[in-house]
């Protein structure tokens, strides 16, 4: 679905080679700086480097705008809020790119509301929510842009740091919407910083050290050794009914 050839941003990252699978949840680890949201903005478009990069068998720098609004949908970190907008407002502007908000989009709207519990937040202001509430917002109109109820073009779905600001009820109900978009047959990938969660919900993990990508695969992959190499962590491996927990030593 996505596939990165040589990919090379100077200073931060690279260069990596990968693929990422439609139907598939695929999470970013890493420390901080290790290039996470320069991969991300790089396979949404936004950032040009070295190599090639490539949605459903054709290069992102052969995308006008307007395609890739309606192929892709990036959540970044730290997303300046219009002002005076509203939170239904919001969404609505989410689909623009697809056309007139239509009868499917309401529900779609809906659904995602109800998931997240934003019915009450939708006609308050943004400027008056809290950071929590604007991030549920932000990760809701995301998901809308690439529903594929309403948006068949809709390929991949990049989110750099979704979980950051939410309690933990709403980091899960987060994931487990990922997952039921890679479900919809979407590549989905996500930068988080809690290996446990990403151990419980990735179908694949991909590990950035230093702009370098050290390790891919399911999550068996994360292993005291790597959490020591990377994080800089001692950490215990506990396993039960099929479930890795991974525990400061």
């Amino acid at each position: 679905m996505l596939s990165l050839e040589a990919v090379q941003l100077a200073g931060r990252v690279g260069p990596i080679s990968a693929e990422l699978a439609a139907g598939r949840l695929t999470l970013l680890l890493g420390p901080n700086g290790s290039g996470k949201s320069s991969l991300l903005a790089a396979a949404a478009g936004l950032l040009d480097g070295q190599g090639e990069i490539r949605l459903a068998g054709r290069p992102l720098r052969a995308m006008a705008l307007s395609e890739l609004a309606r192929r892709r949908a990036m959540l970044v970190q730290h997303a300046p809020l219009p002002a005076g907008l509203r939170g239904y407002e919001l969404l609505a502007l989410a689909v623009a790119p697809l056309g007139e908000v239509s009868e499917a989009a309401c529900l779609a709207m809906a659904e995602l509301g109800e998931y997240l519990g934003l019915a009450s937040l939708y006609p308050r202001l943004l400027a008056d929510l809290s950071g929590g509430e604007q991030q549920r917002l932000q990760i809701a109109a995301t998901l809308l842009q690439v529903s594929p109820r309403i948006n068949p073009e809709a390929r991949l779905l990049l989110l750099d740091e979704p979980l950051a600001g939410l309690d933990w009820q709403h980091q899960l109900a987060t994931l487990r919407l990922l997952r039921h978009y890679a479900g919809l047959g979407l590549a989905v990938v996500a930068s988080i910083h809690d290996i446990n969660l990403a151990c419980q919900y990735a179908d694949e993990i991909w590990c950035l050290h230093k702009g370098r990508l050290v390790a891919q695969g399911g999550p068996g992959l994360l292993t005291p050794a790597l959490v020591a190499e990377v994080f800089g962590v001692r950490v215990r491996l506990l396993e039960q009914d099929g479930a890795r927990l991974l525990l400061p030593d």
